[in-house]
């Protein structure tokens, strides 16, 4: 009997012992996971509040640059706000697609993981190019003076879309290219650091032959080129002056090509039967000092029928301010001079231009590799000496 007493003494001191080591075990495991969670939740709320800053900072550096932030908006989601930071990052450094292109033809280079690894503070080395650095400079200058003016508004809004456009043309990240800019009337051959190599004045087309913006790159240089006269330009200008008079075609050293591609001597042919929906030939002019296209054409890579070429009226550049009268593609002024800068090579002299050589071929130079070009439509940039102009809207394309 008291042996029995005794186990179940003992049994009920081990019970409750075990109960106070369990209940304590509880208790103690409760807290920690308390303590653990809350400790999660500071770590959560702190970097929320680190990313919720980050955008702040990108934001405020971003719209000191032009850029539109109102787009960008956080929330209670941290994984959203990484995203609204890293679209943030990517558009100070790359910008957005210009509204005008009408052709891409240019291979992007973007570094998509670039905004996963960067940082805020480390933006402005990004702003490197003279002439976006100058630009930023004038934007900022003029965002003080208020907001109020409509006018100011506008040079605003017009310098924004030029920054933008500078941003654009580091997604292909280009050593060296060529920028044609239809208000302003000039091509610019820029290096990284935005070094002007080669300035020089254009004639692009006119209104009502409005040469498209693009991005392309110049595929190889021909001499002594044909003009391939489209056949709008030959059925709606030179169709009813050679119906009329067949010396036209003579005087404009004009080639009659049939549909097998022979020429064909315009005595024998029934020019009375002929009309803009009968035309069975292609116009050709020939090479030479007379042709339109100069002595040098630049063929660029687009299905748009556009290049940059010399021309046989090179008086136009010194004679006239107007420098919007071709038919959509881009008169140069100083053809030899980007032709070797091209080429990489003095390939031609200052000679060439003016030795009017007769019955030669177009003959087809290849080039070391493709030289970038962009046709943009910037009416507010800077010039040589970072002076802020606004251009002419000659196409009437920014209203």
């Amino acid at each position: 009997m008291d042996n029995r007493r005794i186990g179940i003494g003992v049994a009920v001191v081990v019970g409750l012992v075990v109960l106070f080591f369990v209940g304590k075990y509880l208790f103690t495991n409760k807290d920690e996971k308390t303590d653990q969670a809350k400790i999660e939740k500071e770590k959560s709320e702190a970097s929320a509040r680190q990313v919720a800053q980050l955008v702040h900072q990108a934001c405020r550096y971003a719209d000191s640059m032009g850029i539109d932030t109102s787009r960008y908006t956080l929330s209670a989601d941290v994984a959203h706000n990484e995203e609204v930071l890293a679209d943030v990052m990517m558009e100070i450094r790359y910008g957005k697609k210009p509204s005008r292109m009408a052709f891409n033809g240019l291979k992007e280079t973007v570094d998509s993981n670039w905004s996963a690894k960067a940082e805020p503070s480390s933006l402005a080395a990004l702003t490197t190019f003279t002439p976006y650095k100058q630009l930023v400079g004038h934007y900022n200058r003029i965002r003080k003076q208020g907001t109020g003016n409509p006018a100011l508004a506008d040079s605003l809004r017009l310098i924004r879309q030029t920054l933008n456009f500078y941003r654009y043309v580091n997604r292909f990240d280009p050593d060296q290219f060529v920028l044609v800019n239809i208000p302003a009337g000039e091509l610019n051959v820029f290096d990284r650091s935005g070094k002007r190599l080669l300035p020089m004045q254009v004639i692009s087309g006119k209104p009502d032959k409005m040469t498209p913006c693009m991005t392309t790159y110049i595929q190889d240089i021909v001499m002594y080129p044909y003009w391939n006269v489209p056949k709008n330009i030959a059925l709606e200008e030179m169709l009813p002056r050679m119906k009329r008079d067949l010396s036209y075609i003579y005087n404009q050293n004009l080639q009659i090509l049939d549909e097998k591609e022979h020429e064909v001597d315009p005595e024998e042919i029934d020019w009375e039967s002929l009309s803009e929906t009968n035309f069975p030939y292609r116009v050709r002019q020939a090479s030479g000092c007379e042709n339109s296209l100069g002595l040098l054409k630049f063929n660029l890579a687009n299905p748009l029928a556009i290049y940059l070429h010399d021309t046989n009226s090179r008086d136009l550049f010194t004679s006239t301010k107007d420098h919007w009268r071709s038919h959509g593609c881009v008169r140069v002024q100083k053809p030899v001079e980007l032709a070797n800068l091209v080429l990489g090579a003095n390939t031609f002299d200052a000679a060439f231009m003016n030795k009017c050589l007769i019955d030669q071929k177009p003959r087809t130079l290849p080039i070391p590799k493709k030289f970038p070009v962009f046709i943009t439509y910037n009416i507010a940039d800077v010039d040589a000496s970072g002076k802020l102009h606004f251009y002419k809207d000659v196409y009437s394309l920014a209203k």
